[in-house]
Order: C-alpha cells, then sequence, then structure tokens
C-alpha cells in the first residue's frame, strides 16, 4: 500500500483515528488557527491557508509516525478495524504505538 502523504494517499479512518491522540497534541496550534477562522467566516475559501497548515501538519506527522512506529501503527489500526474503532478494545495496541512513537 501507497505511503501516507500529499504525494501519496490520503490517511484511512481507522489511521486517523489511531492518530487522533498524538495530531491532537502535535497539531494543536495548526488546529486552532484554523477553528480560529472557521469562527470567524464560515466560508469554506476563507481560511484555505490555514486549512493546507494543518494538512501539511498532519502528513508530516504521518511521515514522523512511519519512520518511529509503523509496526505499531498497523497493528493498532487493524485492532481498531476488528472492534470496529471500540478503542477500549484495542488498549494494549494503542499503548504500544504510543510508547514507540514517543519512544517511551
Amino acid at each position: 500500500m501507497a505511503e501516507i502523504g500529499v504525494n501519496g494517499r490520503p490517511p484511512m479512518s481507522t489511521e486517523l483515528y489511531a492518530a487522533g491522540r498524538i495530531i491532537g497534541n502535535k497539531c494543536f496550534d495548526e488546529n486552532f488557527d484554523f477553528m480560529k477562522c472557521k469562527a470567524k467566516d464560515e466560508r469554506p475559501s476563507a481560511c484555505l491557508s490555514e486549512g493546507e497548515q494543518v494538512h501539511q501538519c498532519v502528513y508530516s506527522l504521518f511521515k514522523e509516525i512511519s519512520a518511529k512506529a509503523k509496526p505499531e501503527l498497523y497493528k493498532f489500526t487493524k485492532c481498531l478495524d476488528y472492534a470496529d474503532l471500540r478503542t477500549w478494545e484495542c488498549k494494549k495496541e494503542q499503548a504500544a504505538f504510543e510508547r514507540a512513537f514517543y519512544n517511551r
């Protein structure tokens, strides 16, 4: 399967769900700026640059995840897919993924 990235493929829902806590932490500022912009102006074209910053952050983060914790992400996403996104059924895989990413 192709790598996640701007010139690759977009992340699948299970990958976004698995990385959500890390995305929320690492891309907080970009997301916050985007949400502030959307609160001021709801037109889709009003916040294109802020939205692009969010995308760049997420794609950069998936590149970092791929370098640090690719097998753990795979196991976590497979568990989430099997468990129909019920995270409480995948706590062991989640802990292994986050430990590998943060090098704990």
